[in-house]
């Protein structure tokens, strides 16, 4: 039977609590009993089956660049586990995709009062980056903190020289686009290549690496300390050239650096896949819900938090609901995308792929900004049908977390932005900072996120069995009920 349409009142059916009123959309009584199911879940101590199988595909097969073996052998491991659970079908379909390999690469600063006057420091190459040759680029180090002051100096300051771009962290989409762009926009001036504070407001001398905008000049990010000793060295300079009388000035030398990286971009490189599980619907098996992550990392770390977590909470909550004596009516489809990270061939493949089905996907989700605890959705949907969600996210979701849902007028993750702009409701799934346990949609919310993003640290220590269960949890417990309505 059907409890209520949009506007009525539906009681809770956990056992054990007390009837509580809430305003929902329409729900089978069914439903409910269901989704009550999958949240007992989240109390099972013992189940760390989430973290455990992240971590045996990560500890055998490393990261998961686009357009590696590693990927390839990873994309195989999940569908081997996904073939092992006959309720499910897993396929791959193949994407063309790039590849940008690093290969060797450094950054070298000169300090003639250092011995020895080589220092050499923390650095990534930014994906996409052109190669210096064997010689590298050596040059003196212009710093500027916006693009504003960047195009101030102009091509008399900056011509011939390196761009170190400062800028202090305030959020990754005010700081990215330092990184993103860059090098384009340096190379007007003249400058030979860029380097880019890393995008994070803590480090221990780590660098992060990201795409930018191809460009022909070499660009590479260096760690926040290093950007601030550049910055110090430049200024002294400044002050020394304005007046030589200053105590030390014949000590306070230009910043100069030697970039030297070996990096190669092959177009068309390969054919590797987008990863798709389906739990087939009861009564609409054409219409489609997508919980998704993306399978595809940077080549540095193994890619457990960005996105391991957010592909196999996606998973494991596809599972756990194909567990239940009750099948939603509608298809839930994980999607493990390929190549997020630099060119979103994966994203784009699916959707040209699938063109003559999007009519029928009712929602879109993706969860790739970390899996702690967890917080709900920012969803890309009329107003009405966000309420109705966030009264559901209330009704259920109150006791382990998951269950907020916020509006947002853009897409707001990055795989399913072709989705979204297509007209299909989506949600960006999402958790609380690590750290300050602040909220997502708050500028702390995100912080401690960035401390691991696209470095080496970002391995399967950030991730807590208990957290990714609860994520699991929440996952699933949105998939069943947007299925199911």
């Amino acid at each position: 039977m059907k409890i209520s349409s949009v506007g009525i009142c539906l009681f809770s059916l956990f056992s054990g609590s007390l009837a509580t009123p809430l305003c929902t959309g329409s729900l089978n009584v069914e439903s409910v009993k269901m989704v009550h199911k999958i949240i007992q879940a989240a109390y099972n101590t013992n189940d760390t089956s989430t973290w455990d199988s992240l971590a045996e595909m990560t500890d055998l097969y490393g990261n998961r660049m686009t357009g590696t073996v590693q990927y390839d052998r990873s994309a195989e491991w999940v569908l081997r586990n996904a073939k092992s659970h006959p309720e499910l079908v897993a396929w791959g379909e193949d994407v063309s995709v790039d590849y940008w390999q690093r290969n060797e690469e450094s950054v070298e600063l000169y300090i003639p009062t250092r011995e020895p006057p080589v220092v050499k420091l923390n650095m990534l190459g930014l994906g996409l980056s052109v190669g210096t040759g064997p010689k590298g680029v050596e040059a003196n180090v212009i710093p500027v903190s916006t693009f504003e002051e960047l195009e101030q100096l102009g091509n008399s300051t900056i011509a011939g020289n390196i761009v170190l771009f400062n800028a202090d962290f305030i959020s990754y989409s005010d700081n990215s686009k330092y990184r993103r762009l860059g090098a384009e926009n340096a190379q007007k001036y003249g400058a030979v290549g860029v380097l880019v504070q890393s995008i994070t407001g803590y480090s221990l001398n780590t660098p992060h690496t990201g795409s930018m905008t191809p460009s022909s000049i070499p660009a590479a990010a260096i760690t926040i300390e290093d950007s601030k000793l550049i910055t110090r060295m430049y200024n002294r300079h400044k002050a020394a050239k304005a007046d030589p009388k200053i105590p030390n000035a014949e000590l306070f030398v230009p910043p100069k650096v030697n970039i030297k990286m070996n990096a190669q971009n092959h177009l068309n490189y390969t054919r590797s896949p987008n990863i798709i599980i389906d739990l087939k619907g009861s009564e609409k098996p054409e219409e489609i819900v997508i919980i998704s992550g993306h399978l595809d990392s940077w080549d540095v770390g193994v890619g457990a938090m960005d996105d391991g977590g957010g592909a196999f909470c996606s998973y494991d909550a596809l599972k756990l609901i194909s567990k239940l004596p009750r099948r939603p009516k509608r298809t839930i489809r994980v999607l493990m995308w390929n190549n997020e990270e630099y060119t979103s061939k994966g994203a784009k493949s699916y959707f040209n792929t699938h063109k003559d089905e999007l009519d029928k996907h009712v929602f879109a989700m993706e969860s790739d900004i970390g899996n702690f605890e967890p917080w709900g959705m920012r969803v890309m949907a009329p107003q009405e049908q966000v309420n109705k969600l966030a009264a559901y996210g209330k009704l259920f979701l109150s006791d382990i977390g998951g269950g907020n849902a916020t509006i947002t007028t853009t897409a707001p993750a990055v795989d399913i932005t072709p989705l979204c702009n297509y007209g299909i409701p989506c949600g960006s799934f999402e958790t609380l900072d690590i750290y300050t346990q602040k909220s997502p949609i708050l500028l702390q919310g995100k912080e401690g996120y960035f401390r691991f993003h696209h470095t080496d640290a970002d391995r399967m220590e950030i991730l807590d069995p208990r957290q990714l269960r609860h994520n699991v949890v929440a996952i699933a417990t949105w998939a069943y009920l947007l299925a199911d309505e």
